[in-house]
C-alpha cells in the first residue's frame, strides 16, 4: 500500500510543488526613458523647482510565467529601478490604510498612459509619494519635495477611504527592500480591473486540488479494497 500511495501522491505532490517554484513573479519596466515618460514641473513648499517622471510607467508583470502589459505608479521617490531590468517579487493588496489611499489615488489614473496624460497626473504621482516616502530605504535619502497640488488628492483619498471606500489596487514589492514598490493603475477606463489577482484566494484553484486529492484517496481505498 505504501509504495502505492507513494506511486501516486508523488507525482501530484511533485507537479504542485514546481507549479509554485517554477516561475519568478516580477516587473519590468518598458518605455522609451526619458523620451516616452511624463515630466512634471512644480514648485515646491521650500521655493524649490522640480521636474521629475512621473506616472503611469510603462511595462510588463509576470505571474506564474503569464507576462501581461502593465502601467505603473512607484511608491518609493528615491528608491531606483531600471528600465528593461526584470525585478523579482511579490503581488498583493493593500495591508494598511496608506494603502488604502494609495489605491484610491491609482483609481483616479485609470485608463492614462503616458500618450495621454491627464491634467493632475503628476499632482496624485505626488499624493502618493508624499504618503509612502517614509519606508522609502535607498541609501540616497533626500528630503520629500512637497507640492501644494497635492494635498488636494490626499485630503480626497482620506475622505474616500473614511467613507467606505473599498482598495481594489494591486501593490508590487520587490523581493530587494532598496528597489521599488508600485501600485498598478487600471489599463480601461474602469478602476479595479487590472485583472492581475483575483480578490479572493483563488477558489477554483482551491477547489481542483481538493477535488484531485479526493480522487486520489478514492483510488486508494478501492486499491485496499481489493
Amino acid at each position: 500500500m505504501v509504495k502505492f500511495v507513494a506511486r501516486i501522491l508523488g507525482p501530484a505532490l511533485l507537479g504542485l510543488a514546481f507549479a509554485s517554484t517554477a516561475f519568478a513573479d516580477g516587473i519590468t519596466l518598458s518605455g522609451d526613458y526619458p523620451n516616452g515618460y511624463i515630466w512634471y514641473t512644480f514648485t515646491a513648499t521650500n521655493g524649490s523647482v522640480y521636474t521629475e517622471p512621473v506616472s503611469p510607467y510603462t511595462a510588463t508583470s509576470t505571474i506564474n510565467g503569464v507576462t501581461t502589459p502593465s502601467e505603473f505608479a512607484c511608491l518609493d521617490i528615491n528608491n531606483p529601478t531600471n528600465v528593461g531590468t526584470f525585478y523579482t517579487g511579490n503581488f498583493g493588496f493593500a495591508v494598511n490604510t496608506v494603502d488604502d489611499e494609495v489605491s484610491w489615488l491609482a483609481d483616479q489614473l485609470a485608463g492614462t498612459t503616458p500618450d495621454n496624460p491627464l491634467s493632475y497626473t503628476g499632482a496624485i504621482s505626488m499624493a502618493i509619494w508624499q504618503l509612502e516616502f517614509p519606508s522609502s530605504t535607498d541609501s540616497e535619502g533626500g528630503s520629500m519635495p512637497i507640492d501644494p497640488a497635492a494635498q488636494t488628492w490626499i485630503t480626497q483619498a482620506t475622505a474616500a477611504v473614511s467613507g467606505g471606500y473599498q482598495p481594489d489596487s494591486v501593490f508590487f514589492t520587490p523581493t530587494n527592500s532598496n528597489s521599488q514598490r508600485f501600485v498598478e493603475i487600471s489599463l480601461t477606463s474602469i478602476p479595479g480591473t487590472t485583472g492581475l489577482l483575483p480578490k479572493t484566494p483563488e477558489p477554483g484553484t482551491l477547489a481542483l486540488m481538493g477535488t484531485g486529492f479526493l480522487g486520489l484517496v478514492g483510488l486508494v481505498r478501492r486499491k485496499i479494497r481489493r
